[in-house]
């Protein structure tokens, strides 16, 4: 985003992990003209004065890194092979580190009435993770960090083997160990958490009770938003009569926040109709898309304003005059650096960027545009494939209660649908400005929200 010339590094270490990685960003940093500058060392990188030293300091600082990881990694595998737990201290413990002895955990009697309360009430076999939990916060338990107990807290001590006496060293790994740890576990927390996993077990192997309801897919997921609010639609799966009804319902938890858009919710079936009609039903791309969307990158995606453009000729012109007066030794080296910056800044802001775009992905993405009316109503297309095709296309799809107003497609689509419809005058471009009369370059040039016709909008 050019927000800054020169970026200020510590050390050389402090830049990248390893030599291959630091030519490869301060290479692409030097492309876009910024300078970097390792302030401890006094190197400028790049320079050839400081060439030779900037590239043995990274070989060292390489070196540096890859013995320290290595030097670590032996360290805590020889630990885990003693038997000493590896890591935070789980809850109930502490570390100890008495003189002459390695530092190892013990139980702690501040935290271990927490644990023993929790494995108790787990035991019993009538209450979840998260009933425990709150049962720990109730009696104003905490976890070490300060903060309220979760069912993921209760879930990580029921899976901790350091309570069965055992240390695991890369847990989940292909060099996974399993190791009999030094530390001693009070018998009676030993034993609450063997129950625990027997009942653990149990509930993962339940077979009876409520059946298990059938996965909903909601085609807008993530991607619905209130036109008003900004806000997303939830999907909810509504039971009625023996029947089951999708639909997408606006703050579903408000907590506070109103949005007096009505209706709060629409169906699913409702949602995927209209979407089809309002949206889809213009989205058709011709053979010539190519060439008018070809022809607009070549001419640069814009229509210079003609009034900008002369000032910065003029601009370049008074630069040009400027280089020769230094030359001259007209004007000193503090002056002509500073009004040369001066007039660059001028010249940068009155040239406006240009963005590339990719032809390969734009045919790939006007394939997928032009079947994407076809897929979506076939009978054979679910609800979760047609969720695919939404996110896929769309990064924001705006709702005003009763009615679809506006789509906002992924940077590779936008051009494609300001090309449709510029060129066929179905819609016009919405802007958060008053909107010039609408043209295709100036569309390609900036895409971004596009309404549809249809009702009142």
């Amino acid at each position: 985003m050019d927000r800054f010339d020169v970026l200020l590094v510590d050390h050389t270490s402090r830049f990248g992990r390893n030599q291959a990685e630091c030519i490869r960003y301060k290479e692409e940093l030097k492309l876009l003209g910024k300078t970097v500058v390792f302030v401890s060392q006094g190197i400028i990188s790049g320079s050839d004065r400081d060439f030779l030293s900037e590239r043995i300091n990274e070989t060292m600082d390489e070196g540096y890194s890859r013995n320290l990881s290595r030097y670590i990694t032996e360290g805590l595998v020889r630990k885990a092979e003693s038997g000493l737990h590896v890591g935070p201290s789980p809850l109930g413990f502490k570390s100890e580190l008495k003189a002459g002895t390695r530092e190892h955990k013990v139980p702690d009697p501040a935290t271990i009435p927490i644990l023993f309360m929790a494995l108790k009430e787990y035991a019993t076999g009538d209450y979840s993770y998260r009933e425990v939990a709150n049962h720990l916060n109730a009696d104003g338990y905490r976890t070490q960090n300060g903060r309220f107990f979760t069912g993921y807290n209760l879930r990580d001590i029921l899976s901790n083997r350091f309570y069965e006496g055992k240390v695991v060293y890369h847990q989940g790994l292909p060099d996974e160990q399993i190791i009999n740890g030094s530390h001693k576990v009070p018998e009676d927390v030993h034993q609450l958490w063997l129950r625990c996993q027997i009942i653990k077990k149990e509930r993962t192997n339940q077979t009876t009770g409520r059946p298990r309801r059938e996965n909903h897919d909601y085609p807008f997921s993530h991607v619905l938003k209130c036109h008003h609010c900004g806000n997303s639609y939830h999907g909810e799966a509504v039971y009625y009569k023996d029947t089951t009804k999708l639909r997408l319902i606006h703050e579903r938890h408000s907590h506070g926040k109103q949005c007096n858009i009505m209706p709060k919710s629409r169906s699913v079936d409702s949602l995927n109709r209209e979407f089809a009609e309002r949206v889809l039903a213009y989205v058709n791309l011709d053979k010539g898309w190519k060439t008018r969307v070809m022809a607009v990158i070549l001419n640069g995606g814009v229509t210079e304003n003609k009034a900008n453009q002369d000032q910065a000729n003029r601009l370049s012109k008074v630069l040009e005059n400027l280089r020769k007066q230094h030359l001259w030794g007209d004007i000193s080296d503090g002056d002509y650096r500073r009004e040369k910056a001066d007039l660059e800044r001028q010249i940068k802001t009155l040239t406006p960027d240009t963005t590339p775009i990719e032809m390969p992905n734009m045919e790939r993405a006007a394939q997928l545009l032009n079947e994407m009316p076809a897929l979506w109503q076939h009978p054979g297309v679910t609800n979760k494939q047609r969720e695919s095709l939404v996110q896929e296309v769309f990064n924001k799809i705006s709702i005003d209660g009763d009615a679809l107003v506006t789509v906002e497609p992924k940077p590779e689509y936008a051009p494609l649908f300001a090309e449709m419809l510029t060129h066929t005058l179905n819609g016009y471009r919405e802007f958060d400005s008053p909107p010039p009369p609408p043209n295709p370059t100036h569309v390609l040039r900036n895409p971004g929200r596009f309404r549809f016709p249809g009702g009142q909008r």
